[in-house]
């Protein structure tokens, strides 16, 4: 076991890392593995379940002996149904629920910072260890620092030969080892990213929506429509380092204000901001159109996409939508719609 891991299962990006780092731990985004069936998971969920969260409960019976704990972070009804399974069935020495409110009010503000404080002290108890307000800015300062150079990264997909399977790699392994050495990684990726070529004249630039995507396969298979990502929507992509983290006296209170600033994923109220945020996109970046796709049975950006694309169409925006299934095989099917949308642009 590594005493140092405390591993979490979220459905967007709603867990608060900056209090595991703050407690000297590593925060590590449970994410599953398409390539392996979930055959444990599925005697527990059925076949209709969202297929990447049973992957992750998968991962769970395979590697929880290898976490110090787990916390789960309501996202979504995948989250928020799954965790007594969890409770029940997956061995580890600390599970812990965290609760995300799911709209913006007044009251969900003041809901969180409990939720936050309640963390801080279940981990405290636990692990016999002390997490300060200062244990916390400094975690804080740590996470805007590797927001800040995952985001000059993120900017120079628009202008060099830098594949979308390179780029999503980058940001999911910032996600999943220690964080300090995460930034050293990512400040010596700058110059090497710098130096690559143009971007490629025979590539489509495009911004990419949805549900999360956690494997490299469907990224690949986008470069091999020709389509390079240059803006995204995702959690494991720019809505993990769209903002920075305020700078309050009370950092708990600047992990509020963040969570509540943050691009929002079609599973939070309400649904105008995740619109306005793509808009904006758009706006700022010059793009040929806009991949949409939402995970077979991940009925949040389902419902969304319908809504999304109409909008999109009577701006005159090109864009397509795509539902695809947890397994990178499938994915190759979608292959001639992309490469038809290519062709289109």
């Amino acid at each position: 076991m590594d005493k140092s891991i405390i591993a979490y299962f979220e459905s967007s990006h709603d867990f608060p890392e900056e209090v595991v780092i703050a407690a000297k731990m590593t925060p590590y985004k449970i994410l599953g593995e398409v390539r392996k069936p979930s055959e444990t998971a599925d005697q527990y969920l059925f076949k209709t379940f969202c297929p990447l969260a049973r992957s992750i409960l998968e991962e769970a019976f395979d590697e929880s002996d290898q976490w110090a704990g787990i916390i789960v972070a309501h996202g979504c009804d995948a989250t928020n149904r799954q965790y007594d399974i969890w409770k029940h069935h997956i061995t580890t020495p600390f599970l812990y629920w965290f609760n995300t409110p799911m709209n913006d009010r007044k009251s969900a503000k003041k809901f969180f910072k409990e939720e936050l404080k309640a963390l801080v002290k279940a981990l405290e108890e636990k692990f016999d260890l002390e997490i300060t307000l200062d244990s916390i800015k400094r975690a804080i300062r740590l996470s805007n620092e590797i927001k800040s150079v995952l985001k000059e990264l993120s900017n120079l997909r628009a202008l060099k030969d830098i594949s979308n399977s390179e780029y999503f790699e980058t940001v999911k392994r910032a996600m999943l080892c220690d964080r300090t050495k995460a930034l050293e990684e990512l400040i010596n990726t700058i110059p090497r990213w710098q130096s690559k070529p143009e971007f490629p004249s025979d590539k489509r630039r495009i911004v990419l929506t949805g549900s999360d995507i956690t494997y490299r396969e469907f990224m690949d298979i986008l470069d091999r429509a020709g389509l390079r990502v240059v803006r995204d929507d995702l959690s494991i992509g720019e809505r993990y380092f769209a903002t920075q983290i305020p700078n309050k006296e009370d950092p708990l209170e600047s992990l509020v204000l963040y969570h509540f600033n943050k691009p929002r994923p079609s599973t939070k109220h309400h649904a105008n901001p995740r619109l306005d945020y793509l808009e904006s996109i758009v706006n700022e970046t010059k793009v040929d159109g806009i991949v949409s796709q939402n995970l077979k049975f991940c009925e949040p950006f389902a419902y969304d996409s319908v809504w999304i694309v109409n909008s999109f169409k009577e701006k005159g925006i090109p864009i397509i939508h795509l539902e695809r299934d947890y397994t990178s095989k499938a994915d190759h099917q979608l292959i001639n719609r992309l490469e038809a949308f290519n062709e289109m642009l």
